[in-house]
């Protein structure tokens, strides 16, 4: 008789744990900062329903769909609100520059969103030659322009420099390094 009991608790037990779950978002695939989620990025995970997570739970699936990742998200991340935007702002202080790189402008180890990096003007002549002070900044994007052969680069820099740079840019007299992570 008591292993009757006993197994009729388990059973018990074990349906009510299995029942009370939440099904959350997890990415489907490795997401970059920048990239707006569809459907199809998207997976499930199911966890206990009362855990304590940030996750979305697939119920407000109009929370996540359509938005635009505002960091990089792994294969099997949770889904959170603070991975997410309708857009990616431009932070205070700070420009948003587009660089469109031919390789000789740039290093052959490919940038990433978050890489420090110095953009340094380029001499058109000679009397410019001695104007090379390099102006810092992140990579927020690359994308690669194969028809042009260049490699467009975002990246954040400060509001006073963004006029001069954006010149020097649309001129293709620029240069970018990396440089090392703040610590």
């Amino acid at each position: 008789m008591a292993i009757i009991i006993a197994g009729a608790l388990a059973g018990v037990f074990i349906y009510s744990s299995s029942s009370n779950t939440e099904q959350v978002f997890v990415v489907s695939r490795d997401l970059a900062r920048g990239d707006v989620i569809s459907q199809t990025d998207l997976s499930t995970l199911d966890i206990a329903e009362g855990q304590s997570t940030q996750g979305i739970a697939v119920a407000n699936s109009s929370d996540v769909i359509g938005q635009v990742a505002t960091v990089d998200l792994p294969k099997g991340s949770m889904v959170t609100k603070s991975a997410l935007a309708s857009a990616l702002s431009v932070p205070e202080g700070k420009a948003l520059v587009g660089l469109s790189l031919k390789p000789a402008q740039l290093p052959a180890q490919a940038l990433v969103a978050g890489d420090r990096v110095a953009i340094v003007p380029v001499a058109t002549d000679a009397a410019a030659a001695g104007d090379s002070a390099a102006v810092t900044g992140v990579v927020s994007d690359t994308t690669h322009d194969d028809a042009a052969g260049t490699t467009i680069v975002d990246v954040y820099v400060s509001e006073t420099t963004a006029a001069d740079l954006t010149s020097r840019a649309s001129a293709g007299a620029v240069a970018i390094y990396l440089t090392p992570e703040e610590k």
